[in-house]
């Protein structure tokens, strides 16, 4: 469990998610994928079911009301052994999205009380905390932003055959990739993929590795201090030029300039 607090709002900051369940104590985010804004305060929380390169703000918060969040790293080998323990009927096809939010549960909410309240009483957490933690993924399974975990568990769902072409572009973002052949990955027909890429992650499959290309490119810069060049090679990019316009059109601000800025951004809580 991480506890995450901002004392003011933010920039709008790149972000790269990985599955994560976050529930909202105070103060209020936004996250953006593509053209979808998803907003969540105080008692929601929200879902994130794939890796997926976001833009995220958190829009409420003040040195005397922080935003104030707990987040817990979803695991999805015990989502699919959860799956099981759950009905039938809530596992039928859903308009499932990469990132959902909405009111918390009483349940879960008292699931990640109990979780938070381990945290010094070390001699009971290598016990209670396995019991917690998979607790929390059978309520966010039986829940109603538990959509996409549950068609995740299903092999034969789209969201688990786009799971397997994300899994594609993160592991191989910087090489030249073919819309084709990640459809051939999820096993669906090129237009039927790139339809429901676009439904569950908010852009294309192209857009998807571009961002996640950009997004490192902006790390190595900042932190690793890799001159522009460098960087842009790093990611896969063949012209420094192309990769400048692409950085300031996504950034607001080129590649050279942004180096030499302080990187406050990059810090902020990616929960």
């Amino acid at each position: 469990m991480t506890l995450v607090r901002q004392r003011r709002p933010t920039y709008v900051y790149p972000v790269v998610y990985q599955p994560i369940f976050c529930l909202v104590l105070q103060g209020e985010k936004q996250t953006m994928l593509g053209d979808r804004l998803v907003r969540f305060a105080r008692l929601q929380s929200f879902v994130v079911g794939l890796d997926m390169p976001a833009k995220a703000q958190v829009v409420k918060a003040s040195p005397r009301e922080p935003y104030v969040a707990l987040a817990v790293e979803l695991d999805l080998n015990l989502i699919n052994e959860l799956a099981t323990a759950v009905s039938q009927g809530a596992l039928e096809d859903e308009r499932a999205l990469a990132v959902q939010s909405g009111e918390t549960e009483a349940p879960l909410v008292d699931a990640m009380r109990r979780m938070f309240d381990l945290r010094d009483r070390h001699e009971a957490q290598p016990v209670l905390f396995p019991l917690i933690l998979k607790e929390i993924h059978y309520w966010l399974l039986v829940s109603e932003q538990g959509s996409l975990l549950r068609q995740l568990a299903k092999k034969d769902s789209h969201a688990a055959r786009i799971s397997k072409a994300i899994a594609v572009i993160k592991g191989c973002y910087s090489a030249a990739l073919r819309v084709d052949d990640l459809a051939d990955v999820a096993g669906m027909s090129v237009s039927g993929f790139h339809a429901s890429f676009r439904e569950i992650t908010g852009t294309s499959p192209l857009q998807f590795q571009k961002q996640l290309r950009l997004i490192e490119a902006r790390r190595l810069i900042k932190w690793e201090r890799l001159r522009v060049a460098e960087a842009a090679y790093h990611v896969g990019y063949e012209s420094p030029t192309q990769f400048s316009r692409e950085y300031s059109r996504v950034f607001g601000v080129s590649p050279r300039k942004d180096r030499t800025e302080v990187p406050h951004d990059l810090a902020e809580p990616a929960a």
